[in-house]
């Protein structure tokens, strides 16, 4: 799945949901929040991963299985980079 068709599928499950509970509470931190709560609180996080910068690196999008892009050698040598630098400051 292409990151446009996850973020097609999560609009059209947020609206299903909101649909189906009109004048319901959807927030589930609220004390008579709906049973569909949870989910549409999940659906509204996916959607906000996924227009992040890099909705491919979100965690919570991996449940939606987005075709993983292929790194480029810059980003590789970038993540070596970084994985030393964190790897030092650990040590420090």
């Amino acid at each position: 799945m292409t990151v446009d068709e996850a973020r097609s599928l999560v609009a059209g499950e947020l609206a299903r949901i909101e649909r189906q509970n009109t004048d319901k509470e959807v927030r589930p931190w609220m004390r008579d929040a709906c049973p569909a709560a949870g989910e549409h609180w999940g659906r509204v996080q996916q959607r906000i991963a996924l227009n992040g910068s890099n909705p491919r690196s979100a965690a919570c999008c991996a449940s939606l299985k987005l075709d993983a892009p292929e790194r480029s050698e810059a980003q590789k040598r970038a993540a070596e980079a970084s994985g030393r630098r964190l790897a030092v400051a650990k040590a420090a």
